[in-house]
C-alpha cells in the first residue's frame, strides 16, 4: 500500500511538472487502483495534483506522524483494543506495519457486542488500564464520556484533523454528528457506517410473468418499494411458502425487533421524544406502525422471530425470501458467492420506504442503527497512541482499504466511500448500492445516543416483542414502553437527558425534522 501511494505522488509530481499528459496521468492512477473520479477530480484540480492528492491522504499522513512520535516515546510497546467479536478482520491486515514500522504490537480483546458497553462502564470503576482503544456502538459514548472512562477527543480532532466533516470525504452527514459526537465534543471516530436498507430478489422483479401479474392483481408496475405500502404488497405476492420462500425476512427478534419499529416510526414523521423528553411513540402513528408490522407478520420468513443477523442473511441468502431488511453486512454476504449462493449477482437494492403523512407527503428516513467508533481510554498508558490508531484506521484513504476485507463489520461511511468508491470498494459492494447507502444515510436517525441510551433501547424491544408475540396489544404495549421512560429519564435526570436530545435532534435532516416539529424546538 505505501509502495503504491509513493507511485501516485510521484505521478502527481511529474504531471504538475508538465511530464505527462492528463490522458497519460489519468491511465497511471487507473492503473495504481483510484477510481476515475478521484483521478479526474485531482488532475483538475487548481491547487495542483500534488496538493490535492495530498489534502485527501492529509488525516492518514497526520496520524501516521503522530503515530511515530508517540510510538517511540512509549515505555508500553503494546496497543491493547477492546473490540466486539466478530470485527477483527477488518483490522488485522494492518499489525504486521505497526509492529514492523513502529514496534508496537496490537493485542485484541475479542468480547460478544452486547458486552462490549458493559465492559466498558466495568473500566470506569477499575480504572485496571487494560485497553487503551476501545470499540463501542454510539450508543456507549455519553454513558462513557459522563463516567469518566474514555477521553473527550475533540483537543485532538482540532489538532490532527481526521477531516470528519469534510464535505468530498468526510462522514456522510448527519451519521458524522450523531454518532461520533456527545452534546457537541467529539467522543470517537466512527469506523462502521451501520444503516438498514431494503434487499429485493432482482430475479424476481424481472421476472415477465410476475411483472404481468404484478400489474393485473395491483395496478401498477412491478419494481423495488418505494412506501411501505407497497412493501406490504410486494411480500403478500412473492409469499410462496409451500416453496420455501416467503415476501421478507424482516426480523421479529429480541434485540433486533425495536429496530423494526424504530425504522417504521420515523417514517410516519414521530422521533422518540418531544422536546420535553416526553415520549411520543405511545401515539396514533406509534399504534398504526405496530399494526403494520403485526399485518406483515403473515408474510415472514418462519424464523423471524429467532432470527440473529447470521441465520438471517444465510437464510437469505440460501434463497428462503424475496425481500429483507438488513445492515450494509448484509449486501456484502448476499453479493459473496461462499455466503450468498442464491442471491449472488439477483440483488436490487433501495432506501428504506417512505410513508405517506397527514398532508399526503411522503417522508423518506433511514434509521442510523449501531455503527462501532473508536474510543480513547482515560486509563490508556498510551492515550495519544491510542488516538493516533483511531485516525489512522478511519482516515479516508485507509478506512476505504480496510472495509472490503471479510471477516469485519466495518462498512462504507465516508463520503468518498461511497460516491468516490476504490475498485476493491466497488467489488465487494457495487456502485449502485454505495449510492444507495448515501442517499439512504442522510436522512438516518440515530440510535437512542443519549445517557442510557441502552436502558431505553432494551425497554422499548421488550414491549414491542411482546406486542409481535400477541402477550400485549400496541396501545398496552407502548404505553409500558412510555412509563419505563419516564422512569429511566427521571432517574438520570431529565436536563441532562434532554440537553443531549436536543443536540441530536438539530442534525436531523430537514424534512425529518419538519415531519416531527423539531424544526421548532430550541437549542439544547
Amino acid at each position: 500500500m505505501d509502495e503504491t501511494k509513493r507511485k501516485i505522488g510521484k505521478a502527481c509530481r511529474k504531471f504538475d511538472e508538465g511530464k505527462m499528459t492528463r490522458r497519460s496521468f489519468l491511465t497511471k492512477l487507473a492503473a495504481l487502483g483510484v477510481t476515475a473520479a478521484v483521478a479526474n477530480a485531482v488532475s483538475l484540480s487548481p491547487f495542483g495534483a500534488a496538493t490535492a492528492w495530498a489534502s485527501i491522504s492529509g488525516p492518514e499522513e497526520r496520524a501516521w506522524a503522530l503515530a511515530k512520535e508517540a510510538a517511540a516515546k512509549a515505555s508500553k510497546k503494546t496497543l491493547t483494543l477492546l473490540i466486539p467479536t466478530g470485527s477483527i478482520g477488518n483490522m488485522t491486515p494492518y499489525v504486521d506495519k505497526w509492529k514492523n514500522e513502529l514496534g508496537i504490537q496490537l493485542e485484541f480483546i475479542e468480547e460478544p457486542d452486547e458486552v462490549v458497553h458493559t465492559k466498558g462502564m466495568q473500566e470506569a470503576v477499575a480504572k485496571t488500564g487494560r485497553y487503551d482503544v476501545m470499540m463501542p456502538t454510539a450508543m456507549s459514548y455519553p454513558d462513557w464520556i459522563d463516567s469518566g472512562v474514555i477521553y473527550d477527543l475533540t483537543d485532538w480532532t482540532d489538532k490532527y484533523q481526521p477531516d470528519l466533516f469534510n464535505k468530498q470525504w468526510g462522514v456522510v452527514f448527519p451519521a458524522s454528528h450523531h454518532a461520533q459526537l456527545y452534546n457537541g465534543r467529539v467522543a470517537g471516530l466512527l469506523n462502521d457506517g451501520d444503516q438498514i436498507t431494503l434487499l429485493c430478489r432482482s430475479d424476481y422483479l424481472d421476472d415477465p410473468d410476475k411483472k404481468k401479474a404484478f400489474a393485473d392483481k395491483y395496478g401498477y408496475e412491478l419494481a423495488v418499494p418505494h412506501t411501505w405500502k407497497e412493501y406490504y404488497n410486494l411480500a403478500q405476492f412473492m409469499h410462496d411458502p409451500a416453496k420455501g420462500f416467503y415476501g421478507s425476512l424482516e426480523y421479529r427478534s429480541p434485540y433486533y425487533v425495536k429496530w423494526m419499529f424504530m425504522q417504521r416510526l420515523v417514517s410516519k414523521g414521530k422521533l422518540y421524544f418531544d422536546a420535553d423528553m416526553n415520549p411520543t411513540f405511545n401515539s396514533e402513528e406509534g399504534v398504526a406502525a405496530l399494526e403494520d408490522m403485526l399485518a406483515m407478520n403473515a408474510y415472514l420468513h418462519p424464523d423471524a422471530f429467532s432470527f440473529t443477523w447470521s441465520s438471517n442473511y444465510n437464510a437469505f441468502g440460501r434463497g428462503e425470501g424475496f425481500m429483507n431488511i438488513v445492515w450494509p453486512s448484509g449486501f456484502k454476504y448476499s453479493m459473496a458467492p461462499s455466503t450468498g449462493p442464491a442471491t449472488t449477482g439477483k440483488i436490487a437494492a433501495t432506501v428504506m420506504p417512505a410513508d405517506t403523512l397527514k398532508d399526503g407527503s411522503k417522508l423518506y428516513a433511514g434509521l442510523f442503527c449501531w455503527g462501532y467508533g473508536y474510543a480513547v481510554s482515560r486509563y490508556s498508558a498510551n492515550p495519544e497512541l491510542a488516538y493516533a490508531y483511531s485516525q489512522w484506521m478511519t482516515s479516508p484513504t485507509i478506512s476505504a482499504d480496510a472495509i472490503p476485507y471479510l471477516g469485519g463489520y466495518s462498512d462504507p461511511y465516508r463520503i468518498n466511500h461511497m460516491l468516490e468508491p476504490t475498485e476493491r470498494l466497488v467489488q465487494t459492494y457495487t456502485k449502485p448500492y454505495l449510492k444507495t447507502l448515501y442517499d439512504n444515510m442522510v436522512n438516518t436517525v440515530p440510535d437512542f445516543c443519549l445517557p442510557g441510551g441502552f436502558e431505553y433501547q432494551d425497554a422499548l424491544d421488550k414491549q414491542v416483542h411482546a406486542c409481535m408475540t400477541g402477550e400485549k396489544k400496541p396501545k398496552e404495549a407502548l404505553e409500558a414502553a412510555a412509563h419505563s421512560f419516564e422512569r429511566i429519564t427521571k432517574r438520570i435526570g431529565k436536563d441532562k437527558v434532554r440537553k443531549s436530545w436536543l443536540a441530536l435532534a438539530k442534525n436531523l435532516a430537514e424534512p425529518i425534522k419538519k415531519a416531527s416539529g423539531a424544526d421548532k424546538w430550541p437549542d439544547a
